[in-house]
């Protein structure tokens, strides 16, 4: 029974008292030892309903007035919150085992200082900022560290990993695709599903088609007739298409028209409000609230929409090794898969992850080729005795100086620059001679990693020779992980490294190239936002035909 006064009424201080109990007990018993990230909105509206029902009991149960009624409940709430993230500051500012990581001091109190810091959307650029000044490992949050030391790659990553998926993963949570299972078990079964589509057979499919992209951008370049062209405009077009054909069986033409349409900008918006790192908590309360996520909200949906138009054409698709076409290979008894919440969410990881990326290594690859013409030259040394007649990808796969200019372009310009969030097992992660608590969120930056000295010699500067002839630049080469690695490394790498490949070397054979004039790339390195994939700032490039 609650302590009540003389007059009847409940002793303010002891319901106080009480409330500030209960607030430590659910602290250090439930909040600090469970996950609780997926439950913001259930927590409000549960504190919200105890208030509001203390409220009405004071008034019915022990005749409170109204006023008298709500300043005892707001008491009582208040001294609730303040055990609840009283005792949460306390473990964040003096006992929590990552204050011995190095960092701005605000990142132990919460992760939302760290998103307070992205509001340029250039988290890589922050991160490289604060390694240089903190070290190799650097405390970013309450709970999360970002490492450059190459010593984590193994452990992070390798095929004895014990690491998981952090929740991170959970923000679309119950649109849960292949990329965002933090269930293993649910990953590697999925994947299984997924692996056909990447086969050696179904890249040979896919090469046909990305051939005939690959002659469509040729030909809008040449009508450019030796005047600049915006290459981050035609990269994301090509990509697009290229995705649309391949993923979904379905020709977008944006090519064919060269203007950059809706689904493109809904694409851009859709990924920004990754770009701030959000808690989990916080980015799923805010894309659930009505006209905040409206961006977000619309580009879940025009996937949806996607996925659905592939399904009702099913029958007249001019062929059923489209990746979409593979995946619903699976659900072929189960009747509207459109409707499962899963192959939703893959559809979206396919345009995401089809699009996004590969525009970004082009636009970046093409700088760099514009700015070196022995780049160039020695690219069209190494291409034209193989590139005759009716080549394909297959011809050159080995090409020396191809791959180093792609691996060159990846690790200056990695196309996820801040990394992949993961968390360390529950008995920690040892790095080198650095010993990582339990159930800790890490990031390994590519962005920070491709250029650090002592990972790669001369770390700033464009060598494809480090790759093949020069192998001393390249000092530890397990931090190069672009398409990160082990058993959740990106399935569609070889189908990214085909169409970065060819369309490449058709360009280089076919044109000389430079930086237009008044273009010195500032545009590309400093307007280009960080939201998980990167939104490329603009870059121009002036190609003439060769004769």
């Amino acid at each position: 029974m609650l302590s009540t006064t003389p007059s009847g009424e409940i002793s303010p201080a002891v319901a106080s008292l009480g409330a500030l109990a209960l607030g430590t007990v659910s602290f250090w018993g439930y909040f600090h030892r469970f996950e609780t990230h997926m439950y913001a909105f259930t927590y409000f509206y549960t504190f919200l309903a105890a208030y509001i029902g203390l409220a009405i009991g004071l008034c019915k149960g022990y005749s409170y007035s109204i006023p008298s009624s709500a300043a005892t409940s707001t008491s009582v709430a208040l001294a609730f919150l303040v055990g609840a993230f009283g005792n949460c500051l306390i473990y964040r500012l003096f006992l929590n085992p990552l204050n011995k990581f190095p960092g701005p001091y605000p990142a132990r109190i919460s992760n939302l200082w760290l998103s307070a810091q992205l509001g340029n959307s250039d988290g890589y650029y922050w991160l490289q900022e604060q390694h240089k000044k903190y070290g190799k490992f650097l405390r970013i949050g309450s709970n999360d560290i970002s490492i450059i030391d190459p010593a984590a790659m193994e452990p992070a990553y390798g095929n004895k990993s014990r690491v998981s998926k952090a929740i991170w993963y959970d923000n679309d949570y119950p649109l849960t695709s292949m990329h965002t299972s933090r269930d293993k078990g649910l990953h590697d079964r999925r994947r299984r599903v997924w692996a056909p589509a990447f086969s050696e057979k179904a890249l040979r499919d896919y090469e046909t088609e990305i051939q005939k992209f690959n002659e469509k951008l040729i030909k809008q370049i040449g009508k450019h007739k030796g005047e600049p062209v915006n290459v981050t405009k035609w990269f994301n077009l090509f990509s697009f298409d290229a995705m649309g054909l391949l993923a979904f069986g379905r020709d977008y033409g944006m090519l064919d028209k060269g203007e950059k349409p809706h689904e493109l900008e809904m694409l851009d918006e859709g990924m920004q409000p990754l770009a701030y790192r959000f808690p989990s908590w916080f980015f799923r309360m805010l894309t659930q609230i009505p006209g905040l996520g409206e961006g977000y909200n619309k580009f879940v949906k025009f996937c949806v929409s996607e996925l659905t138009w592939r399904i009702k054409h099913a029958d007249q698709a001019k062929r059923d090794s489209d990746i979409m076409g593979w995946l619903l290979k699976a659900y072929k008894d189960v009747p509207h898969p459109e409707n499962d919440s899963m192959l939703q969410a893959d559809a979206r990881l396919i345009i995401v992850a089809g699009s996004d990326t590969t525009a970004a290594t082009f636009t970046y690859l093409f700088y760099h080729l514009a700015s070196d013409p022995e780049q160039v030259r020695k690219l069209r040394e190494e291409l034209e005795p193989i590139c005759l007649g009716d080549w394909q990808e297959k011809d050159i796969r080995g090409c020396n100086h191809l791959n180093g200019c792609i691996n060159e372009a990846l690790r200056l310009h990695p196309p996820v620059p801040s990394g992949v969030n993961r968390l360390t097992p529950p008995e920690g992660m040892k790095v080198g001679e650095t010993w990582i608590p339990g159930n800790v969120t890490f990031i390994t930056p590519q962005y920070v990693m491709g250029r650090d000295e002592y990972i790669y010699a001369s770390a700033n500067s464009f060598i494809p020779e480090r790759w093949y002839s020069q192998e001393d630049k390249v000092k530890h080469k397990d931090a190069f992980a672009p398409f990160s690695m082990g058993p959740f490394g990106c399935i569609g790498k070889n189908l990214a490294l085909m169409e970065l490949r060819t369309l490449t070397s058709r360009l280089v054979l076919n044109f000389d190239l430079k930086l237009a004039p008044q273009e010195d790339g500032m545009r590309l390195m400093r307007k280009t936002k960080d939201h998980f994939t990167v939104d490329l700032g603009d870059l121009e490039v002036v190609f003439t035909e060769r004769t």
